[in-house]
């Protein structure tokens, strides 16, 4: 029966701009994700536009970036402090984007800002060093937090099976751990760097304005899952305490009592391309791209800090039939750095490879054989996305012209 596993419109229209599709789901906050829970995606206009492609010409025609940036200049006057405190924090691990958003806080507009890490579930030998050298080179103070690793490895696997997800564990740490730090520290605010409309990651309207959503780091709803679990359920099974879990749990409205925190994003003020931030972390904090390219894209510079990122990808391609070098392509077409039909043939290339540099390490650390992976990986597959071919292959059914003979 031809349905869609996950909610998402049974008819997939694609873009006529970039390679991006309907089926792109929108960012949640991740404790609200359970097993059979129905997506909300990003939309298609009737002119064939998707909404990232809508916000990207925006960004061209419509926004005067000098007045974003005074805006900018006035917002960050309300927090700076002169004595020497932080008055600013940026979440990230040292890649290309928490660099830059850093660097140009501290050394372009001012600001003390306080760098903070919710680690990697496993960092690769580059994202390491990229950490070293943010920290070192860039010139910040930064606060490294790992958190209990055997309920990390719990979480990734149950994540697996239930959400095929497996990166899920690092998700709760990245969308809440910030806001946790500045209510720490009593700082006021939070920057991080593109929105997430800029990758069809949200409404349209979010564009509207600099705010992180609220929904993604606040959580003060009873009904609680990790990995897809309950909280119950994974307190019964796995003998563990609310203290092992305690760091993947959103931060509540009653733990935030009456801090005033604004947490926003850079890209909202300041035109944001992923490639001009790779050359400017690269300039001023000894960014590296890694020596090879990475699995299922063409780039070696983006998501290179985790070994489980590239499997992350190759579980979106097989639920949505949008893997990274789709969302690579898609980017760099709205960017003007490479035309369509050079994104289609790298799609022909790249677009659903298998994840195999660090798919053993991923595997190893998920606890589970290549069989249970591949059980799962089929699982997973999406009736209205996905049919196996005579020979037994397993093709994508409704994609573009240009990519049906793959």
């Amino acid at each position: 029966m031809n349905y869609s596993l996950y909610g998402l419109p049974e008819k997939v229209v694609h873009c006529k701009n970039c390679l991006m599709h309907n089926q792109k789901p929108f960012s949640v906050n991740e404790v609200g994700n359970k097993i059979g829970m129905n997506k909300q995606g990003m939309k298609v206009n009737d002119d064939g536009l998707c909404a990232a492609c809508e916000y990207s010409k925006s960004k061209d025609k419509l926004i005067d970036w000098a007045t974003r940036e005074q805006k900018l200049i006035e917002l960050l006057d309300k927090f700076r402090k002169k004595d020497g405190q932080y008055d600013c924090i940026v979440s990230g691990s040292g890649g290309k984007d928490s660099v830059k958003v850093s660097h140009l806080l501290k050394y372009k507009y001012g600001m003390n800002p306080l760098t903070v890490t919710f680690s990697p579930l496993m960092y690769t030998d580059v994202g390491w060093r990229n950490m070293q050298s943010w920290i070192s080179k860039g010139g910040f103070d930064n606060y490294l937090f790992s958190p209990n690793g055997k309920a990390s490895r719990i979480l990734a696997k149950e994540a697996f099976f239930n959400l095929y997800h497996p990166m899920q564990p690092f998700k709760f740490g990245i969308k809440s751990f910030a806001a946790k730090m500045a209510k720490k520290f009593n700082i006021n605010l939070v920057m991080y760097g593109e929105s997430y409309v800029e990758y069809g990651s949200d409404e349209m309207n979010s564009g509207d304005a600099p705010s992180y959503n609220k929904n993604f780091y606040i959580n003060d709803d009873k009904n609680i899952f990790l990995g897809g679990r309950s909280l119950k359920y994974l307190l019964e099974k796995y003998n563990l305490s609310l203290n092992d879990l305690f760091s993947f749990l959103p931060i509540t409205s009653k733990e935030l009592g009456d801090h005033e925190l604004t947490v926003e994003h850079l890209g909202w003020y300041v035109k944001w391309d992923p490639q001009s931030a790779y050359y400017y972390a690269a300039e001023n904090a000894g960014f590296e791209a890694d020596e090879q390219r990475t699995d299922g894209t063409y780039g070696k510079y983006s998501g290179i800090d985790d070994k489980m990122e590239s499997l992350h990808y190759y579980t979106h391609y097989i639920k949505f039939m949008i893997g990274r070098c789709r969302f690579d392509a898609s980017q760099e077409i709205r960017n003007n750095h490479i035309d369509r039909d050079e994104g289609i043939s790298l799609l022909k290339r790249y677009e659903g490879e298998l994840p195999k540099t660090y798919l053993n390490d991923c595997l190893e650390y998920l606890d589970i054989t290549e069989e249970e992976f591949i059980e799962r990986t089929d699982q997973a597959r999406s009736p209205h996305l996905w049919e196996k071919n005579k020979n037994g292959v397993w093709i994508p059914t409704q994609e573009i012209e240009e990519l049906k003979s793959l």
